[in-house]
């Protein structure tokens, strides 16, 4: 008896340790949840400068990538994210919205994987390298 009550409350806690990198991608994105963009390959989107990202509707990520809106195409494969190409307007940039923006859009397209740290959305490359880090 004692065994088996020792072998449940192991299995229970192995359950409650669930990796939430395990978790569908798309889903963590969330539809119609606005993700403020705080971080792009290690450093931090400076203030004034909003970069976004959300789902709109299935199959669509949206937002805003520094000066410019844009939006594209996203699904999974094999449980990894796939985000197509980009399309934007084509506003002005200057100063540090242009290096953001252009540091997104280099960015974004080699995300593969998306995991929750505390409150914190991080969307990882293949080999689970952070690229891009956003708070709701």
């Amino acid at each position: 008896m004692r065994r088996l009550m020792l072998t449940a409350l192991a299995c229970l806690a192995l359950a409650a340790c669930k990796d939430e990198a395990a978790a569908d991608p798309l889903e963590l994105l969330g539809m119609g949840v606005e993700w403020h963009v705080t971080e792009i390959a290690g450093t931090a989107v400076p203030e004034g400068v909003s970069v976004t990202l959300a789902r709109p509707e299935d199959g669509m990520i949206a937002g805003t990538s520094g000066c410019n809106r844009y939006s594209g195409r996203v699904s999974t494969h094999d449980g990894k994210l796939e985000i197509g190409a980009l399309a934007g307007t084509r506003m002005a940039c200057l100063g540090p919205a242009e290096e953001v923006e252009r540091a997104f859009h280099s960015t974004i397209g080699r995300a593969k994987d998306a995991q929750m740290a505390g409150d914190v959305l991080e969307l990882t490359d293949a080999a689970g390298k952070v690229l891009i880090r956003a708070q709701k």
